[in-house]
């Protein structure tokens, strides 16, 4: 089972300052993969790696899905995205600003994959087609 002591919280490019402490994770809607607030619900298209502090492991990150409301149509899939979601987070920096690789670059609905779009909050978010670095599981 994968854990973590980072995650991503919701980042603006528009206000690079500002904090917030509403983790995101992967969910699919609409058959896109987005990442989405635990407390809030709401879509962040960017996300800032912070460190929390203490590990987190798939099942914490299961049971706030639970508690936000959030309707989980298989368990099985909804944990194996968690699992590579933290797997990806695993090799981010902390400061890093990613986003979540869009469906037609993934070929399973349960598999995760992030790319860096700058390398800290203040840098200028970067073409990401010609210079973002993939990160695979």
């Amino acid at each position: 089972m994968s854990s973590t002591k980072k995650l991503l919280v919701a980042f603006d490019p528009v206000r690079p300052d500002a904090q917030t402490s509403d983790f995101l994770i992967p969910w699919h809607r609409d058959g896109k993969p987005l990442l989405i607030g635990l407390k809030s619900g709401k879509e962040s298209a960017l996300g800032t790696v912070v460190f929390v502090g203490r590990e987190i492991t798939r099942n914490d990150l299961f049971a706030k899905l639970v508690d936000s409301g959030m309707i989980i149509a298989n368990v099985e899939d909804s944990l194996a995205m968690i699992d590579s979601f933290l797997k990806c987070v695993q090799l981010l920096k902390i400061g890093n600003v990613a986003r979540i690789c869009s469906s037609s670059q993934l070929t399973n609905a349960s598999v995760v994959r992030l790319e860096v779009v700058a390398k800290t909050p203040s840098a200028q978010l970067r073409d990401t087609t010609l210079q973002a670095t993939r990160l695979q599981n």
